[in-house]
């Protein structure tokens, strides 16, 4: 009889054993009415600190979640029953970089604008103008060359030129410079140049160049002053002058 009593006793207590291991692990494995749920425990570690659950698992009623932050990455641990933090540690970076922000576009200041003009345009600067259109920014220069004006279109940034065109300019007739009235004169009449001026009549302006010779004589040279001709070549007769004087005495 003592046999079996020990016997049976010894079967209990393996019964109570395995029911005690097997409520340990199912205990393990399905959380209570009162645990927070995965969805729950990730919704409140979001909410709490800002970032983005990358793992969420559940062991010994605690919930080890990873947390995914402005590029770093934590640690937390979670109570599943009260929801409070364990403990809240960073383990290090998530490997992902943040994309460069593109880097501000600086405009180019006149005088680079200036640079570019004049390169492209060999004359002179007449005016610059700053134009915004659409959100982009462009130069516009006018360029005075010798017989063309120029109108060029910078972009404001890249300092790229967008366009170039030009027109032909009517230049006024350019006029003879004294200098270049005495030569003219010289080749016709060979002395020392005794005086110089300049009339017009109606829209003609003449040159007249008053030369005196080795021998005493006078003479004017008139020239057209746009086209460099001669006109005429007058002297001034100081013999007859002297004849005249004879005669009177």
């Amino acid at each position: 009889m003592k046999k079996i009593s020990w016997f049976w006793a010894a079967i209990c207590s393996l019964l109570l054993i395995i029911v005690f291991i097997g409520w340990q692990q199912f205990g393990k494995l399905n959380p209570s009415a009162d645990m927070l749920s995965e969805q729950e425990a990730q919704k409140l570690v979001q909410e709490r600190y800002q970032g983005k659950v990358s793992l969420i698992k559940l062991t010994s009623q605690q919930y080890h979640i990873e947390l995914e932050k402005q590029n770093r990455l934590y640690v937390i641990k979670l109570d599943a029953e009260s929801g409070k933090v364990l403990s809240f540690a960073e383990i290090g970076s998530t490997g992902k970089s943040t994309p460069p922000a593109p880097p501000t576009e600086v405009e180019l200041t006149e005088e680079e604008i200036k640079k570019i003009v004049l390169t492209a345009a060999n004359g002179s600067l007449v005016s610059l103008e700053k134009i915004v259109t659409n959100q982009e920014t462009t130069f516009k220069a006018i360029v005075n060359e010798a017989d063309k004006q120029t109108t060029i279109i910078v972009d404001a940034i890249s300092g790229t030129i967008l366009s170039s065109t030009s027109t032909a300019v009517n230049q006024p007739p350019k006029r003879l410079t004294e200098p270049e009235a005495v030569q003219v004169a010289s080749k016709q009449v060979l002395g020392e140049v005794d005086d110089i001026w300049l009339e017009t009549e109606g829209d003609r302006t003449y040159y007249f160049v008053k030369i005196e010779t080795k021998d005493d004589r006078e003479a004017t040279v008139q020239i057209h002053a746009i086209t460099g001709e001669v006109l005429s070549v007058t002297w001034d007769d100081h013999d007859s002058d002297n004849n005249d004087k004879d005669d009177d005495d």
